[in-house]
């Protein structure tokens, strides 16, 4: 509630004295009065010496005043509470009508809004326009990171603020009131939320407008391409761009491996160190998020495993992390994250459309009865089984098109595992649903788990990391049995804090499960001839890697 407005100003009197003489008085008021103003009036004739025959004449004349000018008062903070009013009943109604304008499908080309707008933009994509379009992407991503700072900037001064309330408050010395500080609390609570309600209003506004605006941009530059005006003179934004540097030591090294007993297939795998959220944030000129735009409408995606909690929320863990990042590059070919897990709650809560296992339904894993998922009473979270898997799908993320949500609890992440386990079992679900994505290059937290833990040893993590290649290596076989030959890419991501030695050792396991082939040495004589792969297979001389 605002603080009550006050009104200096003087109350003037006058009288006739014997002998012809008028004496003015002058009387300084603040306006609201603290009390009645027959009070005051009272205590304002003993202190000006008023004489007794015009004591009537004064109060008669003070109260009129006082009643007139806070009357006066009431009228304009009336007045400006109406202009307030209607100021944000206006801005209301712009927001209502942007939001129309977004909802109403462009009849443009008569066509299907998503499929046509992706076959347009992988057109331009790989066209002259790529720059122009990134450049546009670019400035809407400055503006909106622009956004975000100022959001965080107010949010960190008001925890400031209160912080500093707070720690007044309670060491001042004297009696703490338990209940005085409880409601310093609630307030200060209270105060956070409307203003990340307020923020989340603007910047939620600013992602439609930016969205519909990028819509239309493409579309009309699709009809100028299709006229003949030439973009091959369009000039990239140049401004400087240099990666972060790494504060770890790098540690990388791939293998090629071959699946199958009569038909082998060639599959990469790639074991490196790094930070999972480096595939997702990153600079808006960053060169990787090129690669990402020219193969977002092919059949080659990219695709992570993220661990999260078991809560389907924004709020906790790794999926707040990956929404944080989300908010500060534009969304412009898919839902926002957000409406995203929202849509996938909703499918959830229904169990028609958890027993349908489609690649369009975000997959809920069907090996876990939909009996199991909870809904939490004081928060309205769902909570999910260990296992289960689901799939959000973004345009704004550096080297990843799909992730994967993988829910789990952190006593089952750091615990042991064997094949059975419900968390091995919703990595296989994983894998299945990045297979039918066409998700040909997927990236798999080989410890499953983002970072290592003091109880997390050597032993530990080679035992994990055992596990973990057994199971991929058996979906591979599995897949390879159904006839697809489509030649795959894992990539096995390390925590940063990986040791040399641990790393050392995972290198030196991996050929021994996946088999990895090398060239024969043939003598014949005085000449020597190195086998290929190819030359191996048809001589039935490479090991059975199933």
């Amino acid at each position: 509630m605002s603080p009550q407005k006050t009104k200096s100003l003087e109350f003037e009197f006058s009288y006739d004295v014997p002998k012809g003489k008028t004496v003015n008085v002058a009387i300084p008021l603040s306006l609201p009065l603290s009390g009645l103003p027959t009070d005051h009036a009272e205590v304002h004739i003993r202190e000006s010496r008023i004489p007794c025959f015009a004591e009537d004449n004064f109060r008669e004349d003070f109260l009129r005043f006082v009643a007139e000018e806070e009357d006066k008062m009431r009228q304009e903070e009336g007045d400006v509470s109406l202009e307030n009013l209607e100021m944000e009943l206006r801005d209301l109604a712009e927001v209502l009508e942007d939001e129309n304008r977004v909802a109403t499908p462009i009849s443009t080309h008569s066509i299907k809004q998503e499929e046509e707008f992706g076959q347009i933009c992988h057109k331009l994509y790989h066209s002259p326009v790529l720059h122009a379009m990134r450049a546009e992407e670019n400035r809407a991503a400055h503006e909106l990171r622009g956004l975000v700072k100022k959001r965080n900037e107010e949010i960190k001064k008001i925890q400031d603020h209160h912080i500093m309330a707070m720690e007044g408050y309670v060491n001042n010395g004297g009696h703490v009131d338990t209940t005085a500080v409880n409601d310093l609390a609630a307030s200060q609570i209270e105060q956070r939320q409307d203003c990340e309600v307020k923020w989340a209003s603007e910047i939620s506004h600013l992602m439609e407008k930016q969205r519909k605006e990028f819509y239309s941009w493409v579309l009309q530059t699709f009809d100028e391409s299709l006229g003949g005006k030439d973009y091959t003179s369009t000039i990239p934004n140049t401004d400087s761009y240099s990666p972060e540097p790494q504060s770890y030591p790098k540690m990388e090294e791939s293998f090629s491996i071959c699946i199958g007993s009569q038909l082998k297939i060639t599959h990469s795998i790639r074991l490196f160190v790094d930070n999972v959220w480096n595939l997702c944030a990153g600079h808006p000129r960053a060169p990787e998020r090129l690669q990402t735009a020219l193969s977002l409408y092919t059949n080659s995606l990219s695709g992570l495993i993220l661990l999260v909690d078991n809560r389907l929320n924004l709020y906790s863990g790794n999926t707040h992390k990956l929404s944080k990042i989300c908010e500060v590059f534009p969304e412009f070919h898919f839902n926002p994250f957000d409406q995203q897990l929202n849509t996938i709650r909703q499918k959830l809560l229904n169990p028609d459309v958890v027993k349908r296992r489609t690649p369009t339904n975000y997959l809920i894993d069907d090996t876990i009865p939909d009996s199991v998922v909870k809904e939490d009473d004081s928060s309205g979270d769902l909570i999910l089984p260990t296992g289960t898997c689901y799939l959000t799908r973004h345009s704004n993320l550096k080297q990843v098109h799909c992730v994967i949500h993988l829910a789990s609890t952190v006593h089952e992440v750091q615990g042991e595992v064997s094949s059975r386990d419900p968390l091995l079992i919703g990595l296989k679900s994983a894998l299945k649903l990045a297979s039918e994505n066409n998700m040909d290059n997927l990236i798999i937290p080989l410890f499953l788990t983002s970072n290592l833990e003091p109880n997390m040893d050597h032993a530990w993590c080679m035992k994990r990391c055992e596990v973990v290649f057994k199971c991929v290596k058996g979906f591979m076989i599995e897949v390879g049995s159904t006839g697809v030959t489509t030649s795959k890419t894992f990539h096995f991501i390390l925590p940063k804090n990986t040791t040399q030695k641990t790393f050392q050792a995972i290198s030196s396991m991996l050929p021994s499960i996946f088999r990895v082939p090398c060239p024969m040495v043939l003598d014949q004589g005085s000449r020597k001839k190195t086998l290929t792969v190819q030359e191996l297979t048809k001589l039935n001389l490479l090991p059975d890697s199933s």
